[in-house]
């Protein structure tokens, strides 16, 4: 565990050290949330699960778990350019195991993932959003988000596995980014249909249980639990899928 946490810190500083990939984790949340809040404050609509709330409410639960799926093409888009470099041969010569380096991963980009829905609450609050459901509200709320920074490590490892340059990578990536952000951030789900559809995007799990949370202020709701459970299902799923495969594909 001592050794995870000193590649953590490493990685961390990776992202401190390079502008344009901080510029990215910082500003995205940012942008994608003042976006919303200019273009869709103004909006209604009866479907919303509160009356009275407007679309940049509807919305926002979803914004704070997409801008955390986008992690998943960082990631492999970095491994991809590891493995270009030749980093990841050079790994093979040192103390270090493949469990300790991916799993430094997962931490570093969980951390990085609170970290961006933090961000894009505080913007939403400096434009005048209430969040409900307090202290333990907050706390549930990063347990969600925290799930779904492993889910998109995972997704990251497995893109990164059958993608043989980076390029190919960030092709892969969009093919699960596009749906997740039209269905599981709400942005497509209008309707009865439309919600079926997003529960196969994990990040769906946690718009619905934040739009409970945040929205309706209760954290005693079934429905959290059960998506909770469920999320945690494919993040143990998705991560273990990934590691393995990633694994054999480059620590051989």
């Amino acid at each position: 565990m001592q050794k995870i946490g000193a590649l953590t810190i490493v990685e961390l500083k990776k992202l401190y050290r390079d502008p344009i990939t901080l510029v990215v984790l910082l500003l995205m949340p940012v942008g994608l949330t003042l976006v919303y809040w200019v273009a869709m404050r103004n909006i209604s609509n009866d479907y919303y699960p509160v009356p009275g709330m407007n679309h940049f409410e509807y919305l926002l639960p979803g914004t704070m778990g997409y801008a955390i799926i986008y992690m998943g093409m960082m990631v492999a888009l970095a491994l991809s350019e590891y493995r270009e470099a030749g980093l990841l041969k050079r790994l093979q010569t040192t103390p270090t195991t493949p469990y300790q380096y991916l799993g430094s991963l997962i931490v570093a980009y969980t951390i990085i993932a609170v970290f961006q829905a933090a961000i894009v609450l505080l913007v939403a609050r400096l434009t005048g959003y209430q969040p409900l459901g307090g202290l333990v509200g907050l706390v549930l709320a990063s347990i969600f988000l925290a799930f779904l920074g492993v889910t998109a490590v995972g997704l990251g490892l497995l893109t990164a596995s059958v993608a043989k340059s980076s390029g190919a990578a960030s092709g892969l990536a969009v093919i699960y980014i596009v749906p997740m952000m039209m269905f599981g951030a709400l942005l497509a789900v209008f309707n009865d249909t439309t919600r079926l559809i997003a529960k196969f995007t994990p990040n769906y799990y946690v718009s619905d249980s934040l739009s409970i949370i945040f929205q309706q202020g209760i954290v005693s709701n079934p429905t959290i639990w059960q998506n909770l459970a469920i999320l945690a299902g494919i993040s143990l799923v998705v991560v273990v899928g990934g590691i393995q495969l990633f694994k054999r594909n480059e620590f051989r």
